[in-house]
Parts: structure tokens; sequence; C-alpha cells
């Protein structure tokens, strides 16, 4: 009897105590490790992403772009690559991107950028104004440049 215990407790343990991370035959894996090297989540992002001319989201012609990440079929972003990349540095946070941080003109000519939708599975919402072009470039690199 005692012995039949310690087996169906073991047989538990065993089953019941995979690896993190472990997945199953056939199954997708449950994380992978980002830019930064730490594990995060296999769930999906997917944003809309919009720069525009002004103070305002909405002012001008706002130009568009989709980004997935991993890139999927949506994506329309021309360099999802190394946007993705720089998503995942700051950890989905965009306001701490400083991708090439120097000197830039004193000209305001502002452009406002936005990002909405998914990152990691987590909500993600962004609006910032940047005094001018060459701001929002050296701020936030490939990610606003389409």
């Amino acid at each position: 009897m005692k012995t039949t215990r310690a087996l169906v407790l073991l047989a538990t343990v065993l089953f019941t105590a995979a690896p993190a991370g472990a997945a199953t035959a056939g199954a997708a894996p449950a994380s992978h490790p980002s830019a930064t090297g730490t594990v995060l989540p296999a769930v999906g992002t997917g944003l809309r992403l919009t720069v525009a001319h002004g103070e305002t989201p909405v002012a001008g012609t706002p130009h568009v772009a989709v980004l997935d990440c991993p890139p999927g079929g949506t994506t329309t972003h021309p360099d999802p690559i190394t946007a993705c990349r720089l998503l995942d540095s700051v950890n989905g946070d965009l306001g701490r991107l400083d991708v090439d941080p120097g000197v830039c003109n004193q000209l305001y000519d502002p452009y406002t950028v936005t990002a909405s939708g998914t990152y990691r599975g987590r909500p993600l919402t962004f609006q910032h104004t940047y005094g001018n072009h060459c701001v929002l470039l050296r701020t936030t690199g490939a990610f606003f440049d389409f």
C-alpha cells in the first residue's frame, strides 16, 4: 500500500514538474528570449503606428504603418525586424526609447506619433510630440521612420 502511494506521488511530481519553457510535443513554445536576454511570453505584438507633421496625431496627413512582432502578413512597417528589436529593448515602454542621442537644431517643427494595440498580449498606447523630425528620428530610430 505504501509503495503504491509512493509511486503515484512520484509519478505526479514527474509529470507536473516540467522545466520552465518546456513544451509538449506539437505545442508551441511558451516563451522565448527577448533582445535583452530576458524570457518573454510567446504572445504576439500588433501595433498601429502613426506619424503626423504637427502638434496633434491627426495634423496634416498622418503616415500609418502596422507592425506585427514577429513580422507577419499584416505588417506594413518598412523595417519590422529593427522596429521589433527596439520595442523589445525597452519592454514595450516607448517613452524609454533614446536610440541615437545627439545634436539636432532647435527649430520647432513638431511631429506627433502614436502607437496603439498590444505588446506581448498587454494593451499598449503611446502618444508623443517631438520638437522636429531630427529629434523624432534620433529618439525613436527605425521605430517611427516610415
